[in-house]
Formats: C-alpha cells, sequence, structure tokens
C-alpha cells in the first residue's frame, strides 16, 4: 500500500537532546535568548545529568539579565562536572551582578586554579576586587556616620554593574536616612517592595524611615510585617522595641497634658527625650510638646529654649515657629515673634490664623516702639481702674519733684508719670493707646499735648496751688478740694490726711508738700 507506506516514511522522528542544543545554539547566535532558554531547557529535560546544557542555558539567561537563574544553573553544571571552568566564570559574573562579590571573589579564585592563565579570570577578578575595595569604603563611611560620602559612594558602585543588587540598594536608603534625606530614603524603599513585597530588608528600611520621621505606630507596623516575612529579621525587633517605647512615654505625656497634671506631662517628655538621642524626628514633637507645657506654665524663657531645639531637629516645623512667637511675644521679644510668623507664613501662606497672628505681632511691635505708660506707672497691660490709680498714687509719691530737689532724673519720671496717668485714666485715650493708634492725633509717642499742652510740673503745682480754689474733676489728683476721681482719695488732703500742709516753697517751684 503505497499510500500507507507513505504515511510510515513520513512520521517524525523526535530529536535528540543535541539536536535540540544545535538548534538553541543558533537561536543564540540570531539574539533570541528568550527562545535559546526555551530550548536549552528542552535539552535539560532530556538529559538533566548535562553539565553543558545548565551552562548553556545560564549563558542565555545572563543575555537577558535573569542573573539569580542563570546563577542557579552554573551551581548545577560544576556540580556536574567540577572542572567545567565556564560554569565558574559565568558563576562568578552572576554573582557580582547579584551583589556577593565575596562569592565572585571564590568563583573567580577557582577559576584560576584549574587555569591559572585564563586571561578572562584574571581581568576581570581584577575587576570584582576593585568593587570589593568600593564596598568596603561605602562601609567605612557608614560607619564612621559619613552619609552624604557613602550615598556618593553607592551610586559609583551601581554604576559598576548592569543591575542594581538590592543590597546595594539597601544601603543606600540607609544613607540617605543618615543624611536626612528621608523622602529619597522611601523611594528606594518603595522601589524595592514594587520588585518584592516581601523583601523583609525593603519593609524595615521603610520602618526606618517611619521612625526617624517620628511616625512610631506606623514604623512598628512596618517592623511587624518585616518580622512576618522573616522571623530572624532580628534589626525589625530591635527597632519596633524603640518605637514602642518611644510612643508610650510621649503618650503617657499628652494625657498628663490633657488631664491637667503639667509637671507630671514635663517629667514624662523629659524622659522620652532621654530614650533615643538620634530619633530627630520624634525628638523635634517632644520639644515641642514640652514647650506647650512649659508655656502653660508662664516659664516662657524655658519654652522658647525647648521651640529651638525642636526647630533645629526640624526647621519646618510651622507648629513650632508659632509657639515660639508666642513666648516671644510674653517676653517682649517682639521682633523675634514677627520674624517667626514671617517664616510660619512663608512655609504656609495660605494660612488666615498664622496671618492674624503676624499682623497683632507688628501691632505689638510698633506699640513697644514708643513710650510704655504700662511700664512707667508698673502696672500689667490688664490693669484695672483701681489698680492704675493706685499705681500712679505710689509712683507720684516716689518721683515727686518737692521730694526729689534738684533731681533730672525724678523730674523726668515724674513727667511720665503724669503722661502715663493722662492717658490710662481716660478711657477714649486708654483705648486708643492699647490699640496702638495715635492719641488724639499726637503721634504714639505721649508728649504732653495728651493734657492740651503745656509743663507737666507746671500743670501738677498749678492744680496744687489751687487747691483751695475748689478746682472741680478733671485733676489726676482730685479728691475733696479738687473733686472726684482722685487716685488718692481722702478727705481734703489729696494724700489721704485730715488737714493740709501747704505753703509757697522759697525756690516758687509751686505749692509744697508734706509727706508723712
Amino acid at each position: 500500500m503505497p499510500a500507507e507506506a507513505m504515511d510510515i516514511d513520513q512520521m517524525e522522528t523526535p530529536l535528540t537532546a543535541e539536536q535540540i542544543k544545535a538548534q538553541a545554539n543558533q537561536e543564540y547566535k540570531v539574539g533570541n535568548y528568550t527562545g535559546a532558554v526555551d530550548l536549552y531547557s528542552q535539552s535539560i529535560k532530556l538529559e538533566p545529568s548535562n553539565a553543558t546544557y545548565y551552562g548553556n542555558r545560564s549563558a542565555a539567561l545572563m543575555m537577558i539579565k535573569k542573573y539569580s537563574e542563570a546563577s542557579k544553573d552554573c551551581q548545577t553544571a560544576v556540580r556536574l562536572d567540577p572542572g567545567f571552568v565556564k560554569g565558574y566564570l559565568r558563576g562568578a559574573k552572576c554573582q557580582l551582578q547579584l551583589g556577593n562579590v565575596s562569592e565572585s571573589i571564590r568563583l573567580y579564585t577557582k577559576t584560576l586554579e584549574l587555569e591559572p592563565n585564563n586571561a578572562q579570570a584574571v581581568k576581570e577578578s581584577a575587576q570584582v576586587a576593585y568593587v570589593q575595595s568600593q564596598i568596603e569604603q561605602v562601609q567605612q563611611y557608614m560607619n564612621n556616620k559619613q552619609f552624604g560620602l557613602g550615598a556618593n559612594a553607592v551610586d559609583r558602585l551601581l554604576g559598576l554593574v548592569e543591575i542594581q543588587p538590592k543590597k546595594w540598594l539597601i544601603w543606600k536608603g540607609e544613607c540617605l536616612i543618615g543624611k536626612k534625606d528621608f523622602s529619597g530614603a522611601s523611594s528606594v524603599a518603595m522601589d524595592l517592595l514594587r520588585q518584592d513585597s516581601q523583601n523583609s530588608d525593603a519593609i524595615y528600611l521603610r520602618a526606618q524611615v517611619l521612625y526617624s520621621q517620628g511616625e512610631n505606630v506606623k514604623a512598628i507596623t512596618h517592623c511587624s510585617e518585616a518580622l512576618r516575612c522573616d522571623p530572624d529579621c532580628t534589626k525589625a525587633r530591635v527597632l519596633m522595641k524603640k518605637a514602642k517605647s518611644l510612643e508610650a512615654q510621649k503618650s503617657a505625656g499628652n494625657d498628663a497634658f490633657k488631664a491637667g497634671k503639667l509637671q507630671e506631662a514635663y517629667d514624662l517628655y523629659t524622659s522620652a527625650l532621654a530614650l533615643d538621642p538620634e530619633n530627630e524626628g520624634t525628638n523635634s514633637k517632644l520639644f515641642s510638646n514640652r514647650a506647650t507645657v512649659l508655656a502653660k506654665l508662664s516659664r516662657y524663657e524655658e519654652a522658647v529654649k525647648d521651640c529651638d531645639s525642636s526647630l533645629a531637629l526640624d526647621p519646618s516645623f510651622t507648629k513650632v515657629l508659632r509657639k515660639r512667637a508666642e513666648c516671644q511675644l510674653k517676653l517682649e521679644q517682639y521682633e523675634d515673634a514677627v520674624r517667626d510668623l514671617k517664616s510660619a507664613l512663608e512655609q504656609d501662606k495660605t494660612n488666615r490664623d498664622i496671618r492674624r497672628e503676624l499682623q497683632a505681632a507688628e501691632l505689638e511691635l510698633k506699640k513697644s516702639l514708643r513710650k510704655d505708660y504700662y511700664k512707667v506707672l508698673g502696672v500689667s497691660k490688664d490693669a484695672g481702674e483701681s489698680e492704675i490709680k493706685k499705681a500712679y498714687r505710689r509712683q507720684a509719691l516716689i518721683y515727686h519733684p518737692d521730694k526729689n530737689d534738684g533731681d533730672a532724673a525724678a523730674e523726668a519720671k515724674f513727667k511720665d508719670i503724669g503722661e502715663a496717668y493722662g492717658v490710662l485714666s481716660d478711657p477714649t485715650k486708654k483705648h486708643r493707646y492699647d490699640s496702638g493708634m495715635d492719641i488724639e492725633g499726637g503721634g504714639m509717642g505721649g508728649g504732653m499735648d495728651d493734657f492740651g499742652g503745656g509743663d507737666v510740673n507746671s500743670m501738677f503745682y498749678q492744680m496744687f496751688m489751687n487747691q483751695q480754689g475748689g478746682m472741680g474733676g478733671g485733676s489726676p489728683f482730685g479728691g475733696g478740694g479738687f473733686g472726684g476721681g482722685s487716685p488718692f482719695g481722702g478727705g481734703g488732703n489729696p494724700f489721704g490726711g485730715h488737714g493740709h500742709s501747704h505753703g509757697h516753697s522759697q525756690g516758687g517751684r509751686g505749692h509744697s508738700f508734706h509727706f508723712e
């Protein structure tokens, strides 16, 4: 039967492993490395103990940068044939690309033991020795905390290989954390996690970033995940313990503050600051919190120092700039307060609260440049009418010219006291003064135009001399003979006595008083 015989003749004979390898070699030559890998795999399936097939497949895998798989094929090849030089050479290359430099050096050493004059091995082993010296340089920089130099050295290392070894990228991330480039370090960690979400080293790197930024709760979560992926990740366990301790102490301080236990909160924050002096992210927040406590305790100078410490660790901490400005206003450091609030507004240009605070601080600065009538009388800015009158009486008794004859400084002080009382005892003028406005158009200096002009001493002396004439209200001395509203009160005596002792001084300076 010709047809039947023809069918038998046309039946395909299965290719041998060697024939398939020949086809794979052709695909390799034309650059179809993926096709070559598939064909070499078929040869291996037919003859799994042939070292050459594994060696050839490793070469094709290296061309498509699958160094981890290629390395495994090299290991199998030299195990099947301990004298397979190409297996050692290719394995050494793969280990370098994977960042395992010590193993790469071992494999080149083995190659040279088998073929001492192998030119390729001599050349490449020298290159690997240089890479090893660069790694040692990176480690030295990191040990010396020269993180900027370390990051640059890692970049040079990465330029020596075709792919970026994960181990080296972790080093770069750690250097970036050391130089406070948390954004860069986070990018490194996230790139690694996109390649392998179960990479415990990358998860730990991300935890380090979060911890350094003061995000302790998130850092704890990442440490826990790293330990889930690798229960032997000791460094993650250590970091998690530190983060938990810091967060617990900080939270206890916050709770004490909310409960109004200010000294307890201060002590807790202080203890937390001692736990990890290198954790700048958390410590910046702790200094800020402690500054808030100190401000509540009216310990403004100490609060400013804590704000300084917080900002030294985190210059972009807008909240602390505002807190420091608040304390500086209490300390009457108006220029510093304005400067801080301007910086805060620069960082948060749309924040209306900061803008209002800045306007208020600028007003206080403007007011500080004029004569401070509250200081002149020795009262606080929230002093009431009665306190202002008492202060005036006390200061006038001390600096009255008749008691300080010939003392120009006392005379000037007495004049200031009169000016101050003239403004602060008048509700309208006081309001304008407190608001930073001019007083009756007389400017911020508070001259005697506030009293209608004239020399203050002459005005007061004339009032004293006319006491018996029964001047009406309006004299700052008031009282019986002067009318109501005297800050001195009392009957006819403006100083509260029951009689008058008056007469003209020989110098013609006006009415004289005798102090009891």
